[in-house]
């Protein structure tokens, strides 16, 4: 059967089960999935035997308890190109629920929509991802390649679920994350990773003591914290995110992607006390032609200067660590070869189907591809939600970008795996 044939007949396959599609995520966005608590438990199970139900080679276990990885394995027949196809099971959570139109976990369908927490993020993408597999067996295709689909946790909170496939053994010639990108793009990734900066006196102050400290005579040394982080870190942090924004730039990433971000800041409490520590718990995000412990070496190096040029801050330095307890988060950034014949394979399945060129460009927040990408795997984001409705009050995902993405990543898998003959 030649190319377009071929192409006809699995267009023809996912209009005709087409509600069979909608039905199937349906169930899935009723399940709760809210990360936190993770309750991906009930969920994954009933992948599990979706994955059964079609062939797929099922390993399941528990990442943290309860809370399990599902992984399925198309096996190809010999020597085919690799592909992994990577989602997260786990959903932001609901905060205002009062406000929704519809329950966040009823899969209402309204036209071409389909509404329900995840729906976008990215329940959607797993559709589209079972569905490319299942139209691909109904029509009696068998690959030479192995296809390897992962249904992960964890990763709304920057838990281990991809990291864990990583560790268990799974790898593939290429990798595709179905994260929202409108199903007209693929995205590369930032990185990011959180840090905490503290101040310490070692000494508690009477406030009263402030005008012995402060002011012209007092001869008293002494700081207040919170002033000492107000006035003298965080203007530094927010010059050297100046000089980062003028002096590191990459083509498929906005100008100024490269951010710190300061989120949360303690300290002091008791208004007859002088605050005598204060930590400040940030994060930044780099661009993946960066490395890691350079920019960290930048924002220690800043801190340190700060420091210095205060006399106070000279004599007690601040503390700095990197992804602290009670912030954890890091995420690896990817890039995209546009020239990788994964990538050339997945735009021109995206040609076929959407009559149209696929943007390549990058995420400015974090997801589980860089994971993946920094395995040795070369991998994009790709999937059919719509990243600006997602963890948003009544999310949805449009319903033809789904089937659209399922025939996409069929067709992109009968290119690079190849068809056993």
């Amino acid at each position: 059967m030649d190319s377009e044939s071929w192409r006809n007949e699995l267009h023809h396959a996912l209009e005709e089960n087409q509600d069979d599609l909608i039905a199937w995520l349906q169930a899935l966005v009723r399940f709760d999935t809210s990360n936190p608590p993770g309750r991906e438990g009930p969920a994954q199970a009933w992948i599990a035997q979706q994955f059964r139900e079609i062939g797929l080679r099922v390993d399941q276990w528990d990442v943290f308890p309860g809370r399990p990885n599902v992984v399925g394995v198309w096996k190809g027949s010999h020597n085919g190109s690799s592909a992994l196809l990577n989602g997260h099971i786990d959903v932001a959570e609901v905060l205002r629920e009062d406000l929704w139109t519809t329950p966040p976990f009823e899969g209402k369908v309204e036209g071409r929509r389909l509404y329900g927490r995840g729906s976008s993020d990215m329940k959607g993408g797993l559709a589209a991802f079972y569905f490319a597999i299942k139209s691909l067996q109904d029509l009696g295709v068998r690959l030479r390649g192995d296809v390897i689909v992962e249904s992960v946790m964890g990763e709304e909170r920057n838990e281990p679920g991809t990291l864990a496939c990583l560790e268990r053994g799974y790898r593939a010639d290429y990798g595709i994350v179905a994260e929202d990108t409108g199903g007209h793009r693929v995205f590369a990734n930032i990185g990011a990773i959180s840090g905490s900066v503290t101040i310490r006196a070692p000494y508690t102050q009477h406030v009263s003591t402030r005008i012995q400290y402060l002011h012209a005579g007092g001869q008293l040394e002494g700081a207040n914290a919170l002033e000492k982080m107000a006035l003298k870190i965080i203007p530094a942090l927010n010059e050297l995110e100046r000089h980062w924004a003028n002096q590191y730039v990459h083509p498929l990433f906005p100008a100024g992607q490269q951010i710190i971000n300061p989120f949360f800041i303690e300290g002091g409490g008791n208004p007859f006390i002088t605050p005598d520590s204060c930590t400040l718990y940030f994060t930044i995000y780099y661009l993946p032609t960066r490395k890691k412990g350079a920019v960290l070496r930048q924002v220690e190096d800043q801190i340190h200067r700060a420091a210095q040029a205060d006399l106070w801050l000279r004599a007690h330095p601040p503390e700095i660590q990197w992804k602290p307890s009670r912030f954890t988060l890091e995420t690896l950034p990817s890039d995209i070869d546009a020239n990788h014949p994964g990538t050339r394979a997945l735009m021109d399945a995206h040609q076929s189907v959407r009559h149209e060129a696929l943007q390549l460009g990058g995420l400015g927040f974090a997801s589980d591809v860089g994971w993946l990408y920094n395995a040795g795997i070369p991998s994009v984001c790709y999937g059919p939600g719509n990243p600006d409705v997602a963890h948003q009050i009544d999310e949805y995902v449009d319903l033809d970008n789904v089937i659209a993405c399922a025939e996409v990543i069929g067709n992109f898998l009968y290119m690079w795996c190849g068809p056993d003959a």
